[in-house]
């Protein structure tokens, strides 16, 4: 404390690595939560999906005689089936022009399908012919989006008849929610007679009051074809953040990108108690030709390293926070500082500056009292 300016550069170079911790820890976390906010929000006990369906961005379908087949079960109060288009969904910017790809999800408006806040609110203006509604939380290139105006999706004039809040993931910029009627309406193929809502993309089963639900998922999967996989709707989410964890490598690059963070701030720290004991040397080696053993000086050191993680974490935390911000409306994932992930970056703070007092002890068992001389 004697040596402010010493002591603020301290700060920030700590600070600096753990800005750089929480921004990748941020973006891998922002990676799976944003990939499963659909997910989150189904109003379901049980998905039922295809059996080739191993991610939601994938296109694959099954009938929906499997949802009545479901239905018919015991436990089973109702199905309902949910279609996503993200493929021949081209949101024309109504400002430029410009073409977008925009992720549609389509229901029977009568059905509380999704549990998204303030939606089912909403939910009756679907049934206006041509009406949807729009995430506020998409990307700026379509456009602001605003209710009453008109917008072209899919080669199909629309209008913005509400607004809701889900977000953005890396493969999606946006979304919109169609009834199912004018989703039928807009991708049927021209002049085809086969019905496009006979091909279901995700099921949603509820339960009746009290059901077991792996005793009715036993019952739901024995009643139905080995084409689709019935799930719980966390097993849902966790099949596709293991797909995201596994086959992708963008996990595995912010996880690398969190320990060169983690590798930087070692470096950094040690540094600066290296330093900070080099030029107290004088006064270590004082301390050996009175007597103190090396273990005072190991607390020594090692209580330096704690107020360093201390100071450097708080105004880390503050600059991470603040782009947590900024990075979240500007993109629209979803970058959550959440309790769990402040502690664990606590916790490498901690260690970060602890693994340096612990290398820059070295500099403090080579004290000679001889140097006093």
């Amino acid at each position: 404390m004697h040596e402010p300016r010493r002591l603020l550069v301290a700060t920030g170079g700590i600070g600096f690595a753990v800005v750089l911790m929480f921004m990748q820890l941020g973006f891998r976390n922002a990676l799976f939560d944003s990939t499963v906010a659909v997910h989150r929000q189904l109003n379901a006990d049980l998905v039922m999906t295809s059996t080739a369906r191993y991610t939601l961005s994938v296109k694959e379908t099954f009938s929906r005689r499997r949802l009545m087949q479901a239905e018919a079960c015991p436990g089973v109060e109702s199905a309902w089936p949910l279609y996503v288009e993200t493929a021949l969904s081209i949101w024309k910017n109504p400002e430029t022009g410009q073409g977008y790809p925009i992720r549609v999800l389509a229901f029977d408006p009568a059905h509380p399908v999704l549990a998204i806040a303030g939606l089912a609110d909403q939910q009756h203006l679907l049934k206006t012919p041509g009406g949807m509604l729009v995430d506020r939380r998409s990307k700026g290139d379509y456009g602001a989006p605003v209710v009453g105006n008109s917008v072209e999706l899919a080669n199909h004039k629309t209008r913005i008849v509400g607004m809701f809040d889900l977000g953005t993931d890396f493969s999606n910029d946006g979304n919109v929610i169609l009834s199912d009627r004018d989703y039928s309406a807009y991708f049927s193929l021209p002049m085809s007679k086969h019905d496009k809502l006979a091909d279901v993309d995700v099921g949603l089963i509820k339960l009746k009051p009290g059901a077991d639900p792996k005793k009715v998922l036993a019952e739901v999967q024995a009643a139905v074809e080995d084409d689709v996989l019935v799930q719980t709707r966390q097993q849902f989410i966790d099949r596709e953040l293991a797909f995201w964890k596994k086959s992708t490598p963008i996990g595995f690059i912010f996880f690398l990108g969190t320990v060169m963070g983690f590798i930087v701030g070692v470096v950094i720290c040690y540094q600066i108690l290296y330093s900070d004991i080099d030029d107290h040397m004088p006064e270590f080696a004082t301390l050996k030709a009175m007597g103190y053993a090396n273990r005072y000086f190991v607390s020594v050191v090692l209580q330096e390293s704690l107020w360093l993680s201390a100071f450097g974490f708080l105004p880390g935390i503050v600059v991470a926070a603040m782009l947590y911000a900024a990075l979240g409306w500007a993109t629209g994932l979803l970058l959550d500082l959440t309790a769990p992930r402040v502690i664990g970056v606590l916790f490498l703070t901690v260690m970060m500056c602890v693994v340096s007092g612990c290398l820059a002890l070295r500099r403090v068992f080579q004290a000679d009292p001889a140097e006093l001389f």
